[in-house]
């Protein structure tokens, strides 16, 4: 009988899998080529950044005005004599950034396994989905500037409700998942995603300044870029 118990034993332990990666101790090239890629997205959103703020600015000095010209104004030659660069810098963010939408659902995933709330599956989905719309509308939106914004604007238009309404949203999505993980170190993050963008847009329905949508874009990278740099942690 003993004999037959280290055959059987015997036989589980070859039938095993021994992973080589395992055996030396190194990363997979897929987990490190992902790992590594992380670290070049994050380095490009706060590129993109950096270049937003570069070009506000410069435009600065050309008679732009947070208070008097809204965001748009910088892709027009009405206002400033170098729009393309802002437009190039919508592309780029929104092209660099879309990625980073499924990094922030895997760490979601790994972090706190979905099992604090039924819900906050569906949750990080909508704040993918959403997300990528985002991008997309911001990506067209360098496209479709004032300069180009189509019959009466509808074009330029149309793509910044997408854009606008695509962070948002992705923004709000992604904070109900955080809030609701109990074991989520990141529950001021998420409060913040709850409330202050959405509060901004609402005021800005009400009161279409120019401020309130600079104060709302503020919002909207500050959490972004916070969120990627906690699921990057570069």
């Amino acid at each position: 009988m003993l004999y037959l118990r280290k055959i059987k034993l015997n036989t589980m332990i070859t039938k095993q899998k021994v992973n080589i990666y395992d055996v030396i101790g190194i990363e997979r090239p897929s987990k490190l080529f992902l790992t590594r890629f992380g670290r070049v997205l994050f380095y490009c959103c706060a590129s993109y950044l950096a270049l937003l703020t570069l070009n506000v600015l410069l435009s600065l000095f050309f008679g732009f005005s947070l208070t008097l010209n809204y965001i748009s104004d910088l892709g027009s030659k009405l206002f400033i004599p170098f729009p393309y660069m802002h437009n190039l810098i919508c592309v780029f963010g929104g092209v660099v950034s879309l990625p980073a939408n499924f990094f922030v659902r895997k760490k979601l995933q790994i972090t706190y396994t979905f099992k604090n709330s039924r819900h906050s599956a569906l949750f990080a989905e909508f704040g993918v989905a959403l997300g990528v719309i985002g991008n997309v509308g911001y990506v067209l939106l360098g496209i479709f500037s004032l300069d180009r914004a189509g019959p009466g604007g509808i074009y330029h238009s149309v793509f910044s409700m997408i854009s606008f309404g695509g962070y948002i949203f992705s923004i709000f999505f992604f904070s109900l998942n955080i809030v609701l993980s109990h074991k989520c170190r990141l529950k001021q993050l998420g409060l913040f995603g709850l409330v202050v963008p959405a509060s901004l847009l609402f005021l800005y329905c009400i009161i279409s300044i120019p401020v309130i949508e600079w104060f709302l874009l503020g919002s909207i990278l500050a959490f972004l870029f916070l969120l990627n740099y906690y699921v990057f942690k570069v």
